[in-house]
């Protein structure tokens, strides 16, 4: 899973260059199977691009508030979309 203190880092603009970055390095080096290479490796990340992959991003955020039921979210929406759509962009491009 992911804790708040990842969330609000991987929703800053540094954070999510970083994501984009490490799926593109990712799909480089380790090809078609490149997520189920990174799942023991990296737990987190692969959980945020299950999130990104399998759920739109309605789904993705009631799952992130599910998460952290005390936390309010809203203020991060705009930014967790942005991620979400940026994220699935890069994971769908082709190479």
């Amino acid at each position: 899973m992911i804790t708040l203190k990842q969330l609000i880092q991987f929703v800053s603009p540094n954070g999510q260059q970083m994501l984009i970055d490490f799926v593109k390095r990712a799909k480089d080096e380790r090809g078609a199977g490149w997520l189920d290479e990174m799942k023991i490796e990296y737990p987190t990340f692969c959980w945020i691009v299950d999130l990104v992959c399998n759920k739109e991003f309605n789904q993705a955020y009631k799952e992130l508030q599910n998460l952290f039921p005390r936390v309010p979210l809203r203020p991060l929406r705009s930014k967790l979309e942005q991620l979400h759509t940026n994220l699935k962009f890069e994971i769908e491009r082709k190479r």
